[in-house]
């Protein structure tokens, strides 16, 4: 369960990471912070590359960022634009692959920097996410990992 207080706390520190993006081609900064299930928070922003397709969403910059630090299993994640927009596909895949880690749903905070938000679950906007079968327990065996 994800405490008002711990979703106010993602929206802040995605805000704080939308600051910090590298966009030198669209402008369009975005920030996010995931929540990691012991209640760390891990942020992420945009960066863009000069080659298309190479640059990294906000999401996966967080996810990766609490990987580096040994995290596998998320509560929560929380993305910050200028007005509310949702994760693309995308990133809302690669989120679902770490629900088959931790066979968790996962809430998802769409934010602007007013500060107005949503909550939605993760298949409320990706209902039919792809699910490996083949890996899952490769997958699974990060659930414990540290």
């Amino acid at each position: 369960m994800v405490t008002e207080e711990q979703i106010r706390m993602l929206v802040q520190k995605a805000k704080e990471a939308e600051k910090r993006a590298f966009v030198p081609k669209s402008g369009h900064a975005f920030g996010a912070c995931v929540l990691s299930e012991d209640g760390e928070f891990y942020q992420g922003c945009t960066v863009e590359s000069i080659i298309s397709g190479l640059g990294t969403c906000a999401e996966r910059a967080a996810i990766d960022h609490a990987i580096v630090h040994g995290k596998y299993v998320f509560s929560a994640l929380a993305v910050v634009n200028e007005s509310i927009c949702y994760p693309c596909g995308a990133c809302l895949q690669y989120l679902a692959q770490f629900y088959q880690v931790a066979e968790k749903e996962m809430l998802i905070i769409v934010a602007d920097k007013k500060g107005k938000f949503r909550v939605h679950s993760l298949f409320e906007l990706l209902p039919h996410a792809y699910f490996t079968s083949s890996q899952v327990g490769k997958m699974r065996a990060y659930r414990g990992k540290k």
